[in-house]
């Protein structure tokens, strides 16, 4: 398994990803945190066509891997957790398509290598919200060097709010 950030190459996410996508979406690894899949589909093909998101098909080693997004918290009501957030702050969410390639620090090789696309830049800071009981995304996340700032507890669970500064990053690059 490649270990190097340069073997992560990203692809924007065009409409001959969408079979893959829905694919992912169906595995139980993947549907057990993001939820139905043609309705994540739809808030992927449509985040992506209007620019509330840009997402990604990111390849390890030029084999299709997984799906990463980057996205402006601040600029939703439905996130009340973001609303301190600066709007230049960079939210990710990534999910790994390929079951077999779970658990083997495929996240946080790309997460890594995404955060240093989001921070070239210019972002200060960039944040990630996982579902505080999804306990492997949480170590993939501190993996890449997130660390946790807050909790937000409401009606659907416990979000842990994790961050990765520039500072951070250039330090442990």
């Amino acid at each position: 398994m490649p270990t190097d950030r340069a073997d992560v190459s990203f692809e924007p996410v065009a409409d001959r990803h969408l079979p893959m996508l829905l694919a992912w979406l169906s595995e139980p690894h993947v549907r057990q945190w993001w939820g139905d899949p043609d309705v994540e589909l739809g808030l992927i093909r449509e985040g992506c066509s209007t620019g509330e998101v840009d997402g990604f098909i990111f390849h390890l080693a030029g084999e299709p891997a997984g799906y990463i997004q980057s996205w402006i918290p601040s600029q939703y009501d439905e996130e009340p957790w973001a609303r301190d957030l600066s709007s230049d702050t960079p939210g990710v969410d990534i999910f790994i398509g390929p079951p077999e390639m779970t658990g083997k620090g495929v996240a946080a090789l790309a997460l890594k290598a995404f955060a240093g696309r989001l921070f070239e830049k210019g972002a200060a800071r960039i944040v990630i919200d996982p579902d505080a009981g999804n306990r492997r995304a949480v170590r993939a996340y501190a993996k890449a060097g997130f660390v946790p700032f807050a909790e937000w507890i409401d009606e659907s669970g416990r979000t842990l709010l994790m961050e990765l500064t520039r500072t951070e990053f250039e330090r442990n690059s």
